[in-house]
């Protein structure tokens, strides 16, 4: 009497039934539901923090700001590593957390580490702003908008800069966005220009004016007052808060009791620094690029689809000669990825059916054919219940998985096949099938399973970020073993027709027999058992001839990746100033132009690190005049290696 269990989908139609649907159903609504990104979200383990101390040189720099700061940091055994660079005016130390910790782990770190920062602050000399603690965002731009000046003279970069915040905030209540970021972004300052004469006339000087300013700019506390029941804090009145205020400020007293102010001496304008600290390009025009990154496990296709139908709204309201160009968009190189995935599938459906059509006959083929889309929804719907984002890592693990989908499936079709074949009934054959290979399957599905495991368990960032690869290809094996022994056997039997002995078995029926292939194989496998330590040696010629080869070959991590896009940086001598570096990277940018006419887009950031577009090109150098950053945007990917390495 067959099994009740290995028979039981046999038996019971509307389970199959009830049960397929289920997992078609609930692979559609993963689909639609599963979060997409580009790459996985990592933990934030890298930082720096950046002080300035203006007027001073490097040397000092490094023995008043960049020590003190450094010997605070090294008493943290989260950090793993530390590196500082001092320079004129400027420190930096940059800093790596531990591989080792978790994400509450790190979170707790960053939190010791302010506060260690906050304790060197008072070690520092007088003059050395704020030391500000940047805990570096691990990835890719979402989005990136370009803000051009298209028009003729001078942009207005006061206007420019009041449309570049106003988009943040766009962006900023957009659902789904985590953060934002913006470059280039003209620093604004009130400009006092006083008259020497008119100050020289009424006995003041420069710095007397200057002093004076500075002193009516009331920002500190003037005392408390405390009682029983309260206990409030005082502060003067009348901290700079407009032009009309700094106009104001008394410089001195008249005999005849009217005061000289700001406003007779000098004249009082609100603009953009000059000469900019900062400074952003776009194919050669003035820019400021607003970046906005997606918040973890949101489908990037409709965040970029909303701030698209945004973008357009907005543009409605910015000037003719202002430009709001879309330079970069993550969300295109996501679907053609997740494209991709689909037309993998689409193929090794179609490869699948049309050999096993010819081996097996067009009966077999339908039904291992059904196991692919069966297994991808079963793990779509996996990736759901465990929250995983669909991402490259995880599509590459689904692609690597694709030839392992089947396997399972064409061996129990193939022993029913088999069992049928001796003259067993649907239901002896398949319990004999099921229960002979349940065992070997399990336990081949496990070894495969435990083969990934430590790509898929690996810790630290590696395994933030390859982990997905090898948790694709356990999920993909086991979910193949699920529905290979449960709805695909039933689908083999309902498919099955009588047989009767002595019938003419057609190659489209029961797949094309070669009795060539079929023999020559019967032989080797009878030599071999024959002969045991000659089946050895025939399995280690390859293994040896592999590692032979493996020698000669280039090894990386990951191939190059095939992107119409790629990233420069210029870096000049450490006395550059901002005006070196611009004039550096409008001449790099022209020449990219004229050379290369398949470049559509370049774009440069100088003077401070530029808005990334992979996320693994850290740029944590910051306040460094002498640098441009920037990419470049080609018309297909065929390009960009061709460019690069000319």
């Amino acid at each position: 009497m067959a099994n009740a269990l290995t028979t039981l989908f046999y038996r019971l139609p509307r389970l199959t039934v009830l049960l397929t649907v289920v997992i078609l159903i609930s692979g559609y609504f993963a689909v639609e539901t599963l979060g997409r990104q580009e790459d996985p979200t990592l933990v934030e383990r890298y930082g720096y923090v950046l002080t300035t101390l203006p007027g001073a040189d490097a040397e000092r720099i490094e023995a008043t700001v960049t020590e003190p700061i450094e010997r605070r940091l090294q008493e943290l055994p989260e950090i793993s590593e530390l590196k500082s660079a001092s320079r004129a005016n400027v420190s930096q130390i940059s800093l790596d957390i531990r591989e080792d910790l978790s994400a509450t782990e790190v979170d707790n770190a960053w939190t010791l580490i302010r506060q260690q920062v906050a304790l060197a602050q008072a070690e520092l000399p007088e003059g050395t702003t704020a030391p500000f603690v940047e805990r570096a965002y691990v990835g890719a731009s979402t989005m990136i908008i370009s803000i051009a000046w298209q028009g003729e003279g001078d942009p207005p970069m006061a206007v420019m800069a009041r449309t570049a915040d106003t988009l943040e905030d766009r962006f900023r209540n957009l659902n789904g966005t985590e953060e934002t970021e913006v470059f280039g972004l003209p620093a604004e300052e009130v400009r006092v220009v006083a008259d020497p004469e008119a100050l020289a006339a009424a006995g003041l000087s420069m710095s007397d004016a200057a002093r004076l300013i500075a002193a009516a700019d009331a920002k500190s506390p003037a005392g408390q007052v405390r009682s029983a029941s309260n206990d409030l804090g005082l502060e003067i009145g009348g901290a700079f808060d407009e032009i009309t205020r700094i106009r104001a400020v008394p410089l001195l007293q008249r005999p005849d009791g009217t005061a000289l102010r700001v406003g007779d001496v000098a004249d009082v304008v609100k603009g953009v620094e000059d000469p900019v600290s900062s400074a952003a390009f776009t194919n050669g025009n003035r820019a400021i690029m607003v970046v906005a990154y997606i918040q973890p496990n949101q489908r990037v296709d409709r965040w970029a689809a909303a701030a698209r139908d945004m973008l357009e709204a907005f543009k409605a309201d910015v000037p003719e000669d202002i430009a709001v160009e879309t330079v970069f968009d993550q969300s295109v190189y996501t679907e053609s990825r997740l494209n991709g995935l689909a037309i993998n599938l689409m193929y090794s459906a179609l490869i699948v059916f049309a050999v096993l059509f010819f081996v097996m006959g067009w009966r077999a083929a339908i039904v291992v054919g059904m196991a692919l889309p069966l297994t991808v929804a079963l793990v779509l719907t996996l990736f759901k219940f465990f929250n995983y984002p669909l991402h490259q890592m995880s599509v590459t693990g689904l692609v690597i998985s694709l030839g392992l989908l089947i396997d399972n499936a064409i061996v129990v079709v193939d022993e029913y096949e088999q069992e049928r074949a001796s003259g067993l009934t649907v239901m002896q054959a398949l319990d004999q099938s099921l229960s002979k290979l349940f065992g070997p399957l399990f336990a081949s599905t496990l070894t495969t399973a435990l083969a990934f495991a430590p790509i898929a368990f690996l810790p630290g960032g590696a395994g933030e970020f390859i982990g997905m690869i090898g948790l694709s290809v356990m999920f993909s094996v086991t979910a193949s073993l699920l529905v290979a022994m449960t709805i695909i056997p039933a689908i083999a039997g309902w498919m099955d027709k009588p047989r009767h002995q002595g019938e003419r078995q057609w190659f489209w029926s029961h797949g094309v027999k070669f009795a060539v292939l079929s023999d020559g194989y019967r032989w080797s496998i009878e030599r071999v058992l024959r002969f045991p330590l000659l089946g050895i040696l025939i399995g280690l010629v390859p293994v040896y001839l592999g590692f032979k080869v493996g020698t000669s070959l280039p090894s990386q991590f990951f191939p190059q990746t095939e992107r119409d896009q790629f990233q420069v940086e210029i870096t000049l001598s450490p006395q550059a100033t901002i005006a070196d570096a611009i004039d550096a990277s409008q001449r790099a940018s022209e020449l990219i132009r004229e050379t290369y006419p398949q470049v559509t887009g370049v774009n440069f950031t100088v003077g401070e690190a530029g808005p990334r577009v992979y996320y693994n090109a850290f740029n944590t150098t910051q306040g460094v005049a002498g640098i441009a950053s920037g990419f470049i945007q080609l018309e297909d990917t065929h390009q960009a290696r061709v460019i690069v390495s000319d």
